[in-house]
Order: C-alpha cells, then sequence, then structure tokens
C-alpha cells in the first residue's frame, strides 16, 4: 500500500489541481492505493464526511480524472469554507 506521496509526480498534480478547482486541498482527503488480483485501485477518503470511493487505476483511464468527476457532482460534499 502506498500513500499519495508515493505517487507518481503526474498523479500526484493532476490529484492536488482536480482538489483546487473545486475549493479543496489534497490534505482534505486520504489518499492510498493497492494492487488486487493485478488491478490497481486507488482509494480517496474525506474523514470530515466519511465519504471513500475506489478508483481503478488502470491505462485507459485515468483514476484522478474520474475522482475529479465526483468531486464535479459533490460525491464528497461541498469543500470546506
Amino acid at each position: 500500500m502506498a500513500t499519495l506521496e508515493a505517487f507518481p509526480t503526474a498523479e500526484r498534480d493532476a490529484f492536488t489541481s482536480a482538489c483546487r478547482r473545486y475549493g479543496f486541498i489534497a490534505a482534505d482527503f486520504s489518499v492510498w492505493d493497492m494492487t488486487e488480483k493485478q488491478v490497481r485501485l486507488v482509494s480517496v477518503l474525506r474523514p470530515e464526511t466519511g465519504t471513500l470511493m475506489h478508483y481503478a487505476a488502470g491505462s485507459r483511464d485515468s483514476w484522478s480524472t474520474k475522482f475529479e468527476h465526483d468531486l464535479a457532482i459533490r460525491v464528497f460534499g461541498d469543500a470546506p469554507e
């Protein structure tokens, strides 16, 4: 299991940028990944709300794009003020 700090720079930057676009900061979330049955899964938790989402991290789609979509539809709730 790796935390966000160990992710590739491009993934960290995409995650941080998505957070900023929706009024969050990266520290508002806990992010880690695991590999199960040859599939890398990235988990994102917003401790404030208890919302936990899992994203497949494959070569076709970026997990950070799916995360940003979830921010846009407020899966994780509203950004802190």
